[in-house]
């Protein structure tokens, strides 16, 4: 019972020392530094995700637009369906960068990235014209709904027979 009674008051001595309320401040000081440096850095490493995320979008961005202004140079047929791709597309980006572009200042700012230079705008080429090898016929345009009737051709010389049959009939004969 002594050695209980004397482990009890070497707790005891140890637990309320002026010392253990001081040190257990000072580890409580640093977990709490640590946690708020650790949360800073997972800040920042969101804030570059979303810049890279901003960056990749840039680059995919140029990317499609040298490759529609291509496609345009290779297909000048239709004019107004480029136009209406050209529309939708330049709709579409400029919903996006309106609403990501306040949140990717904030992030360059907090990571200290300047401002990244505005990218030219792509002006598609065109196109030299391609001259098939051969000339191809061109086709009248088709009309919209049931085709109309034809007209019986009338031949510019009476037609011949190419052979006679003769089934060797008489008129005697009789065909009932």
């Amino acid at each position: 019972m002594d050695t209980i009674k004397e482990q009890a008051n070497t707790v005891s001595q140890l637990l309320f020392s002026a010392d253990t309320g001081d040190i257990y401040k000072k580890a409580l000081a640093r977990t709490w530094d640590i946690l708020r440096e650790v949360g800073l850095l997972l800040w920042l490493v969101v804030c570059l995700a979303f810049v890279g995320a901003e960056w990749f979008y840039r680059t995919a961005v140029g990317l499609g637009r040298s490759t529609r202004a291509w496609y345009i140079g290779l297909s000048e047929k239709d004019p107004t369906d480029a136009q209406s791709m050209t529309s939708t597309g330049q709709a579409l980006l400029d919903t996006v960068q309106s609403s990501t572009a306040y949140l990717l200042a904030q992030a360059r700012q907090q990571l200290g990235i300047p401002e990244p230079e505005p990218q030219p705008s792509i002006s598609p080429i065109p196109a030299p014209p391609v001259t098939p090898p051969f000339p191809t016929p061109v086709e009248p345009p088709t009309p919209s709904g049931p085709p109309a009737p034809a007209e019986p051709t009338i031949p510019d010389e009476p037609l011949s027979p190419v052979a006679t049959v003769s089934a060797g009939l008489e008129e005697d004969d009789d065909l009932a």
